[in-house]
């Protein structure tokens, strides 16, 4: 087994990631399991850049449609900080 990179520990720590790998990714048989060790043999850093993308993209809309005091955008805010702490950690070395 290899050594769980950085990128992948991070990325473990979105929400909207973890949702996505732990659920979507294996609901559509992309994983088996969506395991932080499985992520980090099949998906590249590339590809977590861009599904952090992706969830930000999606975040930023669904703060766009809430309203401030609502329960939910505090939910969403929490998640797009994530993704954008997540982003300017590891984008530029990606790049």
């Amino acid at each position: 087994m290899s050594k769980i990179r950085q990128i992948v520990k991070d990325a473990f720590k979105c929400d909207q990631l973890v949702y996505q790998f732990t659920r979507i990714d294996v609901e559509d048989g992309e994983l088996k399991e969506g395991t932080m060790e499985e992520v980090n043999e099949k998906f590249t850093d590339a590809y977590i850049i861009k599904e952090a993308e992706h969830h930000q993209y999606i975040s930023q809309e669904w703060l766009d449609d809430t309203c401030i005091g609502d329960a939910d955008h505090k939910m969403h805010q929490r998640e797009y900080n994530q993704l954008t702490r997540f982003l300017n950690k590891h984008k530029k070395a990606v790049a």
